[in-house]
């Protein structure tokens, strides 16, 4: 028997914000309080102790001085005089995304032999020499649209580390040996992507929903088989530059003394290549990949596309999506899932915006046994917030949790310049900071209901399980399923 419903036709988730820090915070705070609401009255309460209300949060939202420099990068200051400590964190467009068709993998790697492979004129354990004798923890890492590299160290030391940040970005020397080792264990970290459903489940995801775009892609140990050291060096040349990049120095710091030194080291950096423009993700469903895998908990991804950043619909989405999901224990899934039924072990749904469309996607593990029951239960809590949105009271208490819960980003200096400069660098408005929580208050029930709607009312979703072999009878009564052997595979779509 096939199951049918109408916000998804069974016939038929950047920076960018990553997920902050302090959504796991929120996770814990509902936690509590959902512990309370179901064992107070088992150990002796009548009821609810009484919890006076506190006063609104007063956050004040820091200056932040930005200065260009003459090759373009634009560069955030954060001065903070509380620890005798800067940070500095740059990111420049691009990203996986540019990974040539074949050599998917190829900007990782790129990014591990800059950080590994020795620079200007110290090889590479004279390098990593230098920056242990400072105690800096310096890296380069990529992301779907950004490369970023960064290192912390103490004030006073500054001015010697900029100089080995600045040889790392433009003068890197893509060391032999040190390309052979990061690329083997590049291919070893890939080829161990099986070994977990979160893992497998992830790339599955990405490449069934973003397919035909760069952005669905993901590297196999093929592909890095097939990188040269030769085409990390040509990648890297066409790709880091200083074009449409930023910058953050947060900390204390003379920003004069700063600003004069940055220009001296990176003033004359040569732009990269023009950013390519990429069409939208089309996604193979609606269908259903199955990845049998014996494991006690299974590990279920179901989504949609997504908004496009900037998209009038971002902050209601938001707010929708906090009550559907992404608010931990209070959230509409976990409550009907979890706390009424005890079918998953946790249940969470997200949205991520990407210069394209990116993704809508709850994410949630269960029980063999109890699959059948989660998938159903799951798609007719989707189907009635599509049709009807949140409650006026659901409303209300998620806008003042997202309000209260804003403040995480300004614990420390260093977090909220990280956050301000991911703002920046994605093209969002400077008074980001101080509109967000007004905007997230004057969000209307009408507003959630319609931006969950147009998002869950799809009909090319994709549904990905990894979980005993047993299973996929079970899978049958949500459509026709497909059985994936290696995720490094092409994927089939129905017909």
């Amino acid at each position: 028997m096939n199951y049918e419903f109408s916000i998804l036709n069974f016939s038929s988730f950047n920076s960018k914000f990553k997920i902050q820090n302090l959504k796991l915070k929120g996770i814990l705070f509902s936690a509590v309080v959902g512990w309370i609401t179901v064992f107070l009255p088992s150990i002796g309460f009548s009821k609810a102790p009484f919890v006076p209300e506190t006063a609104p949060l007063n956050i004040q939202v820091p200056a932040f001085d930005v200065k260009t420099l003459t090759c373009g990068i634009k560069v955030i200051f954060l001065k903070s005089d509380e620890m005798p400590l800067v940070s500095i964190n740059l990111m420049i467009p691009g990203g996986s995304i540019l990974d040539p068709e074949g050599q998917e993998g190829l900007g990782s790697l790129m990014t591990s032999c800059l950080r590994n492979g020795g620079a200007g004129d110290l090889s590479p354990e004279a390098f990593d020499a230098a920056l242990e004798n400072k105690a800096v923890d310096m890296s380069a890492s990529v992301d779907k649209e950004s490369f970023s590299a960064g290192f912390k160290c103490l004030s006073r030391d500054l001015p010697e580390v900029l100089p080995l940040f600045a040889d790392m970005l433009r003068r890197p020397q893509f060391n032999i040996k040190r390309f052979e080792t990061d690329k083997a264990d590049s291919i070893d970290e890939v080829s161990r992507l099986e070994d977990t459903p979160d893992a497998l489940t992830r790339v599955l995801f990405s490449k069934a929903l973003l397919d035909q775009s760069p952005y669905g892609h993901s590297a196999s140990p093929k592909s890095l088989s097939l990188v040269k050291q030769g085409d990390v060096l040509k990648f890297y040349q066409a790709h880091l530059g200083p074009a449409g990049s930023v910058l953050e120095v947060t900390g204390n710091v003379d920003e004069e003394k700063v600003l004069a030194q940055l220009e001296s080291l990176f003033g004359d950096w040569t732009a990269q290549e023009k950013l390519p423009d990429y069409a939208e993700a089309k996604s193979l469903g609606p269908v259903i990949y199955f990845y049998p895998k014996q494991v006690s908990q299974v590990f279920i991804r179901f989504g949609v596309l997504g908004l496009k950043r900037h998209d009038p619909q971002d902050i209601p989405l938001s707010v929708a999506n906090y009550i559907l999901g992404g608010s931990g224990f209070t959230s509409r899934l976990m409550h009907q899932i979890r706390s009424d039924r005890g079918l998953a072990y946790f249940v969470d749904s997200v949205t991520v915006p990407f210069n394209i469309r990116g993704i809508f996607e709850v994410i949630g593990g269960t029980r063999p046994d109890s699959v059948k029951e989660y998938l159903t239960v799951m798609f007719q809590v989707l189907n009635d917030f599509a049709k009807t949105g949140p409650t006026e009271s659901e409303l209300q208490q998620a806008q003042k949790s997202m309000v209260e819960e804003f403040a995480y980003n300004f614990e420390s200096p260093f977090a909220l310049a990280d956050y301000h400069t991911s703002l920046t660098f994605n093209g969002y408005p400077d008074d980001y900071l101080q509109t967000y929580r007004d905007k997230v208050k004057a969000v209307t029930q009408v507003q959630a209901a319609s931006a969950a709607s147009a998002i869950l009312s799809q009909k090319d979703w994709v549904l990905i399980v990894a979980g005993p072999e047993e299973l996929e009878k079970d899978l049958e009564a949500f459509g026709t399923v497909h059985k994936v052997t290696s995720i490094f595979d092409p994927l089939v779509s129905n017909p």
